[in-house]
Formats: C-alpha cells, sequence, structure tokens
C-alpha cells in the first residue's frame, strides 16, 4: 500500500502562507526542458574529449548530468526508498525531537522562509564525511537508513573526487588540489509533496551553491529543478540514473570564474511527490578560497579576494537559520 505523509495527504488547496509574492511565483506558464545542459558519458575512453565537454558545460550553464558513472542503479534507488521511508514514516515533532539529540536537521514546511511564507517541503540535512565518524549520529529510522545512505555516500565522494580531478586537468591545476579543498560534505534531501497549485509555491528559492561542486540525484523520473539559462527559467530533465553536478561558489572562485556557479531552485508538481538527494562537496571551515595561483597572470589578474571558508559562509548565510550549527559540526 503506497504510504503518505499524513501532514500533505488529501490538501485541496495551497494555505495563503505557502504563497509566495507574484514576483516570486514559478507562474503557470510551463517551463520546457533544457536540452542544452549537457550529459556527459563517464565511461567514455576519450578522456580528453570527456574533460572538454565538463569544462564547456561549466562555462556555459554551471550544471551538467553524468551518466556511466560507476554507481550501480539500485545503490540510489535504495537511498531514495529509505529516504522516502524517512519522510513518510516519522512525524515532524519526532524528527525534530530527535534530531536535536542526535546532531542533524530536520526543516518541516513550517519553518518561515521570507516575509512569512513557507517552502513546500520538508527536508534533512546532516554532515557525511568522515563516513565513519558521522554516521553515528545519524537517524536510526528506517532502520537501514545508516547501511543504505551510507554506502551511497561513499559512492558519491568517489564520484566526486573523479570529477573534481579531471576538472583540476581541464584547468592545468596540479592533480589532487581539490583533496583537501573537498574534505567536508553534507548531504540534504527533500520531500517535496504533490501540490494542488504548483504555480503558487516553492519547493526551493533561487539560489546559489556554497560548494566547490553538489551532485544530486533527482530519482523518480519527475523533474523539479530548474536552472536559469540565458535569463530564463530551464527545467533540468530527470535522466534515469543520472546525477546531477552543479558548479558551486568556491570551484568559480577557485576557477577565477572560468566556471560559473548559476541561479537554480525546485519548483512542485501537481501529480507526484518528488524526493531528492543533494551532496554538497565543500571546503573545511579554515581553509583558505581563492583563485589558483597557476591560473593567474598578467592578463589574467584575479576577479576574486582571498576568503577563509568559514567567514564566506558565515556573511552569506549560506544555510539560513542553521548556519551556525552546520559550521559547529563541520
Amino acid at each position: 500500500m503506497e504510504k503518505h505523509n499524513t501532514k500533505w495527504f488529501n490538501i485541496e488547496c495551497v494555505p495563503h502562507c505557502f504563497k509566495f509574492p507574484q514576483e516570486e511565483r514559478p507562474g503557470d506558464a510551463p517551463i520546457p526542458i533544457c536540452n542544452k545542459i549537457p550529459v556527459i558519458d563517464l565511461g567514455k575512453s576519450q578522456k580528453n574529449e570527456t574533460i572538454k565537454q565538463l569544462l564547456q558545460a561549466g562555462q556555459e550553464f554551471g550544471f551538467f548530468q553524468v551518466i556511466n558513472h560507476g554507481i550501480l542503479e539500485n545503490v540510489a534507488t535504495q537511498t531514495l526508498s529509505t529516504f522516502e521511508e524517512f519522510f513518510n514514516n516519522m512525524t515532524d515533532e519526532e524528527k525534530v525531537n530527535v534530531a536535536s539529540r542526535k546532531g542533524w536537521i530536520f526543516t518541516g514546511s513550517e519553518e518561515e522562509v521570507k516575509n512569512g511564507v513557507h517552502l513546500w517541503r520538508d527536508n534533512i540535512k546532516h554532515p557525511c564525511h568522515p563516513l565513519d565518524k558521522c554516521m553515528q549520529s545519524w537517524p536510526d529510522k528506517p532502520a537501514t537508513y545508516r547501511e543504505v545512505v551510507g554506502r551511497y555516500v561513499a559512492e558519491i565522494r568517489m564520484l566526486s573526487l573523479t570529477i573534481l580531478e579531471l576538472i583540476c586537468q581541464g584547468l592545468g591545476i596540479e592533480s589532487g588540489y581539490f583533496n583537501e579543498q573537498s574534505e567536508v560534505q553534507l548531504l540534504s534531501a527533500n520531500n517535496y509533496p504533490a501540490c494542488p497549485d504548483p504555480s503558487l509555491t516553492l519547493g526551493i528559492l533561487k539560489h546559489l551553491d556554497p560548494s566547490l561542486i553538489t551532485i544530486i540525484y533527482q530519482g523518480n523520473n519527475v523533474s523539479g529543478l530548474q536552472v536559469l539559462v540565458d535569463g530564463k527559467w530551464m527545467c533540468v530533465e530527470a535522466v534515469p540514473n543520472a546525477f546531477v553536478v552543479n558548479i558551486g561558489n568556491q570551484l568559480e572562485i577557485i576557477s577565477n570564474g572560468k566556471l560559473r556557479s548559476v541561479e537554480h531552485r525546485a519548483v512542485t508538481n501537481s501529480k507526484e511527490a518528488r524526493t531528492s538527494i543533494a551532496i554538497f562537496v565543500n571546503p573545511t571551515p579554515n581553509s583558505i578560497v581563492e583563485p589558483a595561483k597557476v591560473l593567474l597572470n598578467d592578463s589574467n589578474p584575479p576577479l576574486y579576494k582571498s576568503i577563509l571558508y568559514k567567514d564566506f559562509i558565515n556573511s552569506s548565510k549560506a544555510f539560513g537559520v542553521h548556519t551556525d550549527v552546520i559550521q559547529n559540526d563541520s
């Protein structure tokens, strides 16, 4: 039998507190799939061609998708199912109470976002690297959470290091440059219930990611991620067994603007609930983030000032009201 989060089940109209101002609403005009965002095959033997595609995608869109990445499909689908069970089988009160004792963060839809308007989503966040240290503070319900999510996190870390190493080679930065810059990983899983009127609501406001890269599993073959392309919102297609990768602010800085961090948001769906899993690959709080010196010369001066990562996060409040908690956990 299909399970539902009782808080959201059978909602027939959008409550006023979820209706965004007219200028921020997605509206009811159809948003097309962006066919320009590359789907890059990491399994190809022509490594130089793969690197070229990664850099071009990072320069033009700040987004790309990867296939033939080496992660078995059931690793991702089992993780997605585990999060669906987590969101559907515990009340918000249970999640908040347990989270406050265990060290992970649950954000229900009741949290005020902007001028009294709430997001149409539930969310869980927690650190996930180093894995053996972090796992002990993860949820223990469902019973398989730590095993299943732990396996997923380990696979995504390997994928993230592969992608970052290819970007290193493409930019001409020394091998392993990003190893120390990617020592923090933060998992953020979202549940977007079906919404009676998606034109009024948002799952996530438009934003830039404060990461090096973010790796997203959309799952369910239901698209809801939208990216700003040439000033227009476009949907990122939910490609089966693919991972969406987007360039974060820190990689834009390190590449001295060669790779772009672009605005994106999440919208809701009138027919189906959607769950997504994002892993943010971040520098450590005390890392100095600056343009890589090998990229700089008289004709290519630094476009960004050096900054401690924790100062960047704190000044931008990148993780909202939970910024201080996440920084301390890191």
